[in-house]
């Protein structure tokens, strides 16, 4: 087991307030829940929790937003990005967005679009993107894009799970990327879990499914270094960070210590003081994770 640190970020909070997609993806392990089960966290509990928050965080802090599918199916979401800027102001560095880049219709309800920074899921060129995602979804994904980019959004950037196949098409997926979200766009790889890795968490954490995925095209980080390295040099790189982060993560299933939600630290209407305790006694629980260093 890799010696990383683990790092509390106060200053952090990771907002999941629905369990819903609109998607069905081949190789995603999160447990969505759709239809008349699907959970929701009404905006009225969100918001309470970011102002108990905000009154205990530094100066300034960071939100990221985030869906166990997809957050703009929250019918409050724009709304409750627009409150957080119109109470909090500059302290808030950053709101930013995870998002699948299918719900554009719903952009231009965003306030304040040029405070936002989003990280859109494109997982290869057409042809990969859709076989993951499904057809059709990489030419929304594009548009969304497009869009953004258009109404001024302050960052997009691309966050691709890296596989056997679309490794080798980086730089197409890129240059299509610059046609649709401009020349500053970003592009993150991302090693994608495993079933022998989901395996050992499976029931621990209501956020990610009992279902196998499918991960035949998953590639092993030491064959992705030497591909990256010998075709591209040093353009692409795999995410990777110095830490294991810790934070405030409130999810549909209550409060956890980070966004696969493996250890709980309480529920929403606990205070806000004993999340934060719990939140710093939680390293132990953290190493003895199965998915441990998960970053």
């Amino acid at each position: 087991m890799l010696e990383k640190p683990i790092r509390r970020q106060a200053d952090l909070l990771y907002l999941e307030p629905i369990t819903a997609c609109n998607l069905h993806c081949r190789m995603c392990y999160t447990n969505v829940i759709n239809g008349p089960n699907r959970r929701v966290l009404p905006a009225g509990l969100v918001l309470d929790f970011v102002r108990r928050y905000m009154a205990l965080a530094p100066p300034t802090v960071e939100l990221y937003w985030c869906g166990t599918g997809e957050v703009f199916l929250h019918p409050d979401f724009p709304a409750m990005v627009g409150t957080v800027y119109s109470e909090y102001g500059e302290r808030v560095s950053s709101q930013t967005v995870q998002t699948n880049g299918t719900m554009t219709d719903r952009l231009r309800e965003l306030p304040s679009i040029h405070l936002i920074d989003f990280f859109v899921s494109v997982d290869g060129v057409e042809e990969l993107h859709d076989w993951h995602r499904g057809a059709g979804t990489f030419a929304r994904t594009m548009e969304f894009c497009r869009v953004a980019h258009e109404l001024g959004a302050r960052s997009i950037k691309v966050r691709a799970l890296l596989t056997k196949e679309n490794i080798f098409r980086l730089d197409e997926l890129y240059d299509e990327l610059r046609r649709h979200a401009g020349d500053e766009v970003g592009l993150g790889l991302i090693l994608p879990y495993t079933n022998s890795v989901i395996d050992k968490v499976r029931g621990r954490s209501m956020m990610i499914s009992q279902n196998a995925i499918e991960d035949d095209r998953a590639i092993e980080k030491p064959e992705a270094d030497e591909i990256l390295a010998r075709l591209y040099g040093t353009r692409y790189e795999i995410e990777e960070c110095e830490a294991v982060d810790n934070y405030i993560a409130l999810t549909p299933f209550g409060v956890r210590t980070c966004c696969n939600g493996i250890i709980s630290i309480g529920q929403a209407e606990d205070d806000m003081d004993t999340l934060f305790a719990r939140l710093e006694a939680s390293e132990s629980d953290c190493r003895a994770c199965e998915m441990f260093p998960c970053q």
